[in-house]
């Protein structure tokens, strides 16, 4: 599948960066294109964040949705839209932008206008990007209906934050943002962790998280039989 995008035209006619100021020509992108141009907008915009949420955070969840998409037996478009979206779901994140950032929506869509012709895709990709968040879920403000697309990149976000990642990332996010302690941090893993479980949707999910859950169980019992120890000596 191709894609149209307007890209800036110099003197040349050669291409320039994506965008519609000076003289533009429409042409065609490949989705890999299109995928390289997002990757390197992600990449560049998330190299302010800490690493609990960084590019690389990104790029597992854009690897882990794809294989959830290919096990519920989703067609090229579906995964094209999934792994945009996977690819961009914490640009201008809530956690790291303040009151006078523009909103998330507003900033992915001032990215891809220029790159998408497809308004159907360009909405369906926005949409889901937008609304991954557990929090919103949970607090039932998501404003996108449910979709097999974006539940492959919800679980993919959901499995990051399991295993042995998902505990570096919970001990990043807490120390650098938060400034929590590490029992504080232990039982945040443990609240959040539960949680997630009961909001893991597909079935390939289910099984990979069940299985990276196990690795947070296993460190949170050493941890609290370590601490006992410490207590009784």
């Amino acid at each position: 599948m191709y894609v149209s995008a307007i890209y800036n035209m110099d003197t040349t006619g050669s291409a320039g960066s994506a965008g519609s100021a000076g003289s533009a020509a429409r042409i065609s992108l490949s989705n890999e294109e299109i995928i390289i141009l997002t990757e390197d907008f992600a990449k560049d915009y998330m190299k302010k964040y800490d690493d609990s949420h960084s590019f690389e955070h990104a790029m597992r969840v854009k690897n882990m949705a794809t294989t959830l998409a290919i096990s519920e037996n989703l067609n090229e478009e579906q995964i094209f839209i999934i792994q945009l979206a996977a690819l961009t779901h914490d640009i201008n994140d809530s956690k790291y932008s303040n009151n006078n950032d523009d909103t998330q929506e507003n900033v992915l869509r001032g990215f891809f206008d220029n790159l998408i012709d497809d308004k159907s895709i360009l909405e369906n990709i926005i949409d889901i990007a937008c609304n991954v968040s557990l929090s919103l879920e949970l607090a039932k403000t998501s404003s996108s209906p449910k979709s097999i697309e974006l539940d492959c990149v919800k679980d993919a976000d959901r499995i990051d934050s399991l295993g042995a990642i998902g505990i570096s990332r919970y001990f990043t996010y807490g120390i650098v943002n938060k400034q929590s302690n590490i029992s504080s941090i232990i039982d945040n893993i443990e609240n959040r962790t539960n949680i997630l479980m009961n909001n893991i949707n597909t079935d390939m999910g289910k099984k990979i998280s069940t299985d990276k859950y196990r690795i947070i169980r296993m460190f949170i019992e050493d941890y609290r039989n370590t601490m006992l120890y410490q207590e009784l000596s």
